[in-house]
C-alpha cells in the first residue's frame, strides 16, 4: 500500500511540475518575444514561423499533459490544490484553445499584405493581452502549488 501511495505522489509532482513549465513559456512572451517582436517591421512573419515551430512533440505533450494534469487536480484535489488545477485549466488551457489559437489560425491565414498587417496590430493587442492572462493564471496556480 505504501508503494502505492509513493506512485500516486510522485505521478501527482510530475502533474504539477507539468503545469509549472508552463508557466515559464507564458511568462517569456509576454516579458520579452511579444514585446521584441512588436518592434521588427517582420514580427508578423515570425510569429507566424514561431506558432509553426512551437506545435512540436515536446511542447504538445507538456501543453496536453498541463492540461489534463490541471484537470485531474482540480477534480480530486483538495484546498489550494484543487484550486490551483482550476485556475490553471481555466485560465491557461481554456484560454489557450479558445483565444490564442483562433488569433494564431487567423494571423496564419492572413495573407495578402494589407489584411495581414491588420490582423497582424489586432493580434499584438487582443493575442497579447489573452497570453497575459495565461501567464497570471499559471503563475497564481504555481503559487498555490508552492504554499
Amino acid at each position: 500500500m505504501n508503494d502505492s501511495i509513493n506512485m500516486v505522489s510522485a505521478i501527482e509532482a510530475v502533474m504539477q511540475l507539468s503545469m509549472i513549465l508552463m508557466v515559464g513559456l507564458y511568462f517569456t512572451f509576454s516579458n520579452t518575444v511579444m514585446a521584441s517582436l512588436k518592434g521588427f517591421e517582420n514580427g508578423v512573419d515570425v510569429m507566424v514561423e514561431l506558432n509553426k515551430v512551437i506545435l512540436n512533440p515536446l511542447f504538445m505533450t507538456c501543453f496536453i499533459g498541463s492540461g489534463i494534469s490541471s484537470a485531474y487536480l482540480a477534480v480530486t484535489g483538495t484546498g489550494l490544490v484543487a484550486i490551483s488545477g482550476a485556475v490553471f485549466f481555466i485560465g491557461t488551457t481554456l484560454v489557450t484553445v479558445i483565444k490564442n489559437v483562433p488569433l494564431n489560425n487567423k494571423l496564419l491565414n492572413a495573407t495578402e499584405a494589407i489584411s495581414r498587417q491588420q490582423v497582424w496590430r489586432e493580434y499584438l493587442q487582443k493575442w497579447v493581452f489573452w497570453n497575459h492572462i495565461r501567464t497570471a493564471s499559471a503563475v497564481l496556480s504555481a503559487f498555490l502549488l508552492v504554499v
